[in-house]
């Protein structure tokens, strides 16, 4: 048993260091999570987040927060909107559902400018980073970045159970050792008492093989980011679409998705809303075209 959690949380290390070269983020700041979504509410309980600010272009809609009035803006008017309303925490992401890359730095210096230390929790959402070359958590001015561990980077098909948060500041990852650690595999290191189920072991192992085997560097992947962006262009073109500001390509038209080349679905890169209502998405991975 005790060999087991030892090789767990090893194998756990490589996927924090992973996210640690990718997104220039110091390992131990790292917190591991099953999703995204989980680990934020968490944060959000632990920290009384009651008034939250989305961006209209968030994954996460006002009912993924229950416990939180939540207002959605359109992105370029939330720093504006978050004067007015003074909400706890903001959420914007990096790039939007649609694919359009958000000056989320920018907005979210404004805001720090504009209100100081008043200023509300600022998260970046980074489920879709890799597709404006990968920025570094850092660069985004934010007080939590939260993001998955693996896309973008893995091949499509390979886990995606595996997601992380990312705390700039001192007390919040202060915070988040106590928070997370009840938890198998969140932190850095085990807990003294037993610990809940928390991320999927044979998910972090396989994202752990993906690291050992293949080796991938910061310098590699946004290397590739600008060549998955020269598709994304050619692919909007193919299909009639607006020229992208990132790699995950938003199509509107019928009669441009039925332009998107067979190998995109049989690669795994086409996603179609499932409450319908038209429109597909792809994710320009140049590593993968024919």
């Amino acid at each position: 048993m005790r060999h087991r959690l030892e090789a767990d949380y090893r194998l756990a290390g490589h996927v924090r260091e992973l996210v640690a070269e990718v997104y220039g983020a110091a390992s131990t700041a790292v917190v591991l999570v099953p999703g995204t979504l989980a680990g934020l509410r968490l944060v959000f309980a632990a920290l009384g987040v009651r008034r939250l600010l989305l961006s209209a272009g968030e994954y996460f809609g006002a009912s993924a927060f229950p416990e939180a009035k939540v207002e959605v803006a359109d992105a370029y008017d939330v720093p504006e909107r978050v004067a007015r309303l003074r909400p706890k925490a903001v959420l914007v992401s990096t790039v939007s559902w649609q694919g359009e890359r958000l000056p989320l730095a920018a907005m979210f210096k404004r805001i720090r400018e504009r209100l100081g230390a008043r200023a509300p929790l600022l998260v970046a959402d980074y489920a879709h980073a890799g597709a404006a070359a990968f920025p570094r958590v850092a660069d985004a001015a934010a007080d939590l970045v939260v993001g998955d561990a693996t896309k973008w980077i893995t091949p499509p098909g390979w886990p995606d159970r595996v997601g992380f948060l990312w705390f700039r500041r001192a007390a919040h990852r202060a915070l988040a050792r106590r928070l997370f650690a009840p938890f198998y595999l969140a932190c850095a290191k085990p807990s003294a008492e037993l610990e809940a189920r928390w991320v999927d072991p044979a998910a972090v192992e396989k994202v752990a093989a993906f690291r050992m085997s293949a080796k991938p560097t910061r310098r590699e992947l946004v290397a590739r980011a600008a060549d998955d962006l020269a598709l994304a262009k050619r692919m909007a073109g193919w299909c009639g679409a607006p020229q992208p500001t990132s790699s995950l390509l938003w199509i509107e038209s019928a009669a441009g998705v039925a332009k998107i080349p067979k190998w995109v679905e049989d690669q795994g890169l086409l996603w179609r809303p499932a409450a319908g209502g038209g429109g597909a998405r792809v994710m320009c991975r140049s590593d993968l075209a024919p």
